[in-house]
């Protein structure tokens, strides 16, 4: 499958986590299988409040002496932070990577998601540069910045627009803990194990996967005008979701949302913008 060049994504940034201690410290704290991650490979995760709500969606590099973590660029101090709370006395070092950069890049014809979730990611390695392939095709770069290509504003846009399309749903700050890992289909992609055992959160989800009782789900919408992560989604005069990722170009405003299953079949809107269904939960 031939990849469109890629481009920085200045958005997204990365964590390191070394020390003795690490993986089983990381497993602990993330809703995806690291213990058993082999190395040199990667995944998908969460890391999700005790009530199961999702502070951030990650992408986990596991080295050989460390595990690199990305996740949305305005919350990697408030990871660290989080995350630093309960090393207590284990042997983890955690720390910000400002020399480097991601970069990704989309496929230039359609992929379809797979069949079932991918726990293990197609990874590969060459001089220092890690290229992780995502189950919707698209590709990620980790490397230090000066050897990543140039940020484009085309390239990033494109990438976007792929990852709404294929409901691949991404955190940031003015979402962080506001939907459970089902709101967001973290289960189909391969970023919740639920054969793991205990991490913050994993009651709830568990509970959520089982029971059915997620009553919101992931939709893709278009919308009248440009709109923000973050914006309350309504019916009429009543809050019934949320915008989760958006991105404008020249022919439309794509919108990746959570909303009310009940809400889906009627006029939504923000406080800026008319929306109308695209693709019904995904």
């Amino acid at each position: 499958m031939t990849q469109m060049t890629s481009s920085l994504m200045p958005f997204f940034s990365l964590i390191r986590v070394s020390g003795e201690d690490r993986t089983t410290f990381l497993h602990n704290q993330l809703s995806n299988d690291i213990n058993n991650l082999p190395i040199g490979h990667a995944c998908l995760a969460t890391y999700n409040t005790a009530k199961g709500r999702v502070i951030a969606t990650l992408l986990v590099l596991k080295r050989e002496n460390d595990l690199l973590l990305m996740a949305a660029t305005d919350q990697i101090t408030a990871l660290l932070k989080k995350l630093q709370m309960y090393v207590m006395r284990s042997k983890v070092k955690l720390e910000a990577m400002p020399e480097w950069g991601v970069a990704a890049s989309a496929p230039s014809t359609h992929f379809d998601l797979p069949s079932e979730p991918q726990f293990v990611l197609p990874t590969t390695h060459h001089n220092n540069q890690w290229s992780i392939t995502l189950p919707d095709g698209s590709v990620i770069e980790l490397s230090k910045t000066e050897h990543l290509p140039p940020y484009d504003a085309s390239i990033v846009t494109n990438w976007q627009i792929y990852e709404i399309n294929h409901g691949l749903a991404w955190i940031c700050a003015a979402t962080s803990e506001t939907c459970v890992a089902q709101m967001l289909n973290m289960q189909l992609v391969g970023a919740v194990n639920f054969k793991k055992g205990c991490y913050p959160g994993q009651e709830i989800i568990a509970r959520a996967q089982y029971r059915g009782q997620v009553k919101r789900g992931l939709v893709k919408l278009q919308a009248t005008a440009p709109v923000k992560e973050g914006e309350l989604i309504y019916c009429h005069d009543d809050e019934v979701g949320l915008i989760i990722n958006q991105v404008s170009d020249l022919h439309a405003n794509l919108v990746l949302a959570v909303i009310k299953h009940d809400a889906v079949a009627e006029p939504l809107h923000t406080e800026s913008a008319e929306l109308n269904l695209v693709t019904q939960f995904f």
